[in-house]
């Protein structure tokens, strides 16, 4: 694997600072508390079923970045990731310090050429105690006047590869007043979201899907994220966390060549695009990892504010937006059968 130069990530559907890419690699800026929440979800990560424990949902973790040096901390990773720390090594050697620290993980996108991306921040409660009182008022305001408080998770962002020339449906009047042309892609700002209600939040969700054409693909996404979105549900009841600011990080590829075989039948679709990608990469050569890259996926991201909280039970401000979640792709899939 050739040495790449961290660069601004391109793939974003919600505005993060800080964010960058070389390759499988994904670095943003980070705390010290999102990297203990890491470290401590892999110590406890026990031999269990596929999406049963809460790092099977979460990007790869490589280690940390800090003033130019790379800190791996999983030794475990794919031999693939192993390849990919070479090269933040070689990088680094190169990259003025700086007292800014990031976390270094798998890039969800690597390998996807026409992704759509849809990032749905979870919760009602949006702050934790560590939070100015002003902010702790302005983001109170933020959930109250939106469908974080309503229904515990609110669109956060949504970019979508725009493969054909079909207008997007109205959702809410001003709608394009929150959306954004660039390159091949539409992007939906923070607003979008901000501006749905329970009245509509389902054509807002439904816009993911709006440049799909075929049905069959349709159908099939569909029931992946919704078979996904179940799969969480029960293990963050088995979770004892409190992920405050968390997203869920959906993510599907577009490109007609990758979908001609796996829209032959059911089978080869399954087969092609797996509930849980980092479990089935786990055992796998260098070289099948190329060929393993998934369609689509889901991803819980962003634990900034994120703890274990062992013996205080499961996290119902999140557990409610996956179960509102998983109501409404269900409605989805049954309209589109």
């Amino acid at each position: 694997m050739e040495s790449h130069d961290f660069v601004p990530s391109k793939h974003q559907a919600a505005g993060h600072d800080g964010c960058m890419t070389a390759g499988a690699v994904f670095a943003k800026l980070t705390t010290q508390q999102e990297i203990d929440f890491y470290e401590q979800t892999l110590s406890s990560n026990e031999i269990l079923d596929q999406g049963a424990h809460l790092s099977h949902w979460m990007p790869t973790y490589m280690g940390t970045l800090n003033e130019g040096v790379i800190k791996p901390e999983n030794a475990d990773v794919t031999t693939m990731v192993a390849d990919d720390v070479k090269t933040i090594e070689e990088v680094e050697k190169k990259t003025p310090k700086s007292d800014k620290k990031y976390v270094v993980l798998s890039n969800l996108y690597h390998g996807f050429s026409q992704p759509s991306i849809l990032d749905i921040k979870l919760g009602k409660v949006l702050v934790d105690d560590t939070v100015t009182e002003e902010k702790r008022e302005r983001l109170a305001a933020v959930s109250a006047s939106t469908t974080s408080g309503s229904l515990h998770f609110r669109i956060c962002g949504m970019k979508l590869f725009k493969s054909n020339d079909k207008p997007l449906p109205e959702v809410y009047p001003t709608m394009n007043e929150t959306i954004a042309a660039q390159d091949d892609s539409i992007h939906f700002n923070k607003f979008y979201g901000r501006s749905l209600d329970t009245s509509n939040i389902e054509k807002g969700i439904a816009q993911f899907f709006a440049f799909v054409e075929n049905p069959t693909q349709k159908e099939r996404l569909l029931t992946r994220f919704h078979q996904r979105l179940q799969l969480l549900y029960n293990c963050l009841l088995d979770s004892e966390v409190r992920i405050i600011s968390g997203s869920l990080f959906f993510l599907f590829e577009n490109d007609p060549k990758r979908w001609k075989e796996a829209l032959q039948d059911e089978e080869t679709y399954f087969a092609s695009d797996p509930l849980i990608q980092e479990l089935d990469d786990e055992d796998s050569d260098t070289e099948s990892t190329d060929i393993g890259i998934p369609l689509s996926s889901l991803h819980v991201i962003d634990f900034a504010h994120a703890k274990h909280t062992p013996g205080k039970g499961p996290d119902e401000n999140i557990i409610v937006g996956v179960e509102n979640l998983i109501d409404i792709f269900g409605r989805l899939l049954e309209a589109c059968k």
